[in-house]
């Protein structure tokens, strides 16, 4: 029986778990891997290959990095690699229909639950709006973001304490679940398509500097949801005492704050520095100072005695 001659662009590290799953199959066989080009990162901005390009080439795997993926070029080295399926796991790019077009199949690997949360931030956006559950969807890709027929969903029941984290960790590995499963039912031609309904769309929008900063007025609940959503990276932004500060892990406390200014310190102890908020207040328990590693609460005390 002919291997699947399969086509996998992906980025971020999310992407890994299902381009590792798909090396561990022997109906498939991998003719080239698609990925962002180097970017600056860390500290000193030097250029770093994508986690799916350092993975690959482990494997000894056809990497390719093309600055626009859109263009005639990429469309020509990907016909001539003859694809019977493509697999997009978060590359970054919305593919043109002349490149969808030219396996017989084209599936994405979705970190939500079609059609909610369509585009780029799914897992920060779902915790976020306090939603109860996520999950992973494969989908046909068509030109338009995530609005493809959806072949199956993955649900996960999130716990209370999900951060953007651990919730990138788990629909990372169910994931490359659900990828193996549509395979297997593409090899026998049982994948069946369900439209998503328009009526129940909401876009996952890209997380911006502005989406970072926390505003004390809002109620604890949204604030406590946001860190937890932005945590560890990019992180919730606060200022405390004129140090710029991001919040990696707080708690929701239902205390009577009468009295007290929203982003007004309202009691420290070695557990916690309590900030008033909309209608209670929140316990920071671990934060970072911009440059430095990340810190429990009591370890910042200890460091910064002068200020408080």
């Amino acid at each position: 029986m002919a291997k699947l001659r399969t086509i996998f662009a992906g980025t971020p590290l999310f992407s890994v778990p299902s381009l590792e799953a798909l090396t561990m199959r022997k109906d498939v066989e991998i003719v080239g891997v698609f990925t962002q080009p180097n970017r600056p990162a860390g500290r000193g901005r030097s250029l770093r290959p994508s986690p799916v390009k350092v993975f690959a080439e482990e494997l000894s795997l056809k990497v390719s990095t093309p600055t626009d993926p859109k263009d005639a070029d990429t469309k020509d080295l990907i016909a001539k690699l003859e694809p019977d399926l493509l697999v997009v796991v978060a590359y970054g790019v919305v593919l043109p229909k002349a490149i969808i077009d030219i396996p017989k199949t084209s599936i994405n690997v979705h970190a939500s639950l079609l059609p909610r949360w369509r585009g780029a931030a799914p897992i920060q956006r779902a915790i976020m709006a306090g939603d109860t559950s996520s999950g992973i969807s494969i989908m046909k890709i068509v030109e338009k973001l995530d609005a493809g027929p959806v072949f199956l969903k993955k649900p996960y029941l999130m716990s209370e304490n999900e951060t953007s984290q651990s919730l990138h960790d788990i629909l990372a590995t169910l994931g490359s679940v659900a990828l193996n499963e549509a395979i297997d039912l593409l090899l026998i031609n049982a994948l069946t398509e369900q439209v998503q309904d328009e009526k129940l769309v909401t876009y996952a929008k890209k997380i911006t500097p502005i989406d970072q900063q926390i505003d004390w007025t809002k109620p604890s609940c949204e604030i406590e949801r946001k860190i937890r959503a932005l945590s560890p990276k990019p992180g919730a932004k606060a200022s405390l005492k004129d140090l710029d500060l991001t919040i990696l892990s707080a708690n929701e406390e239902p205390l009577n704050m009468r009295g007290k200014m929203c982003g007004e310190i309202s009691n420290i102890t070695d557990d916690g520095i309590s900030i008033a908020t909309g209608d209670g207040c929140i316990v920071i328990k671990s934060l970072q100072i911009n440059g430095k590693k990340p810190m429990t609460t009591k370890a910042f005390l200890n460091g910064h005695k002068d200020l408080f």
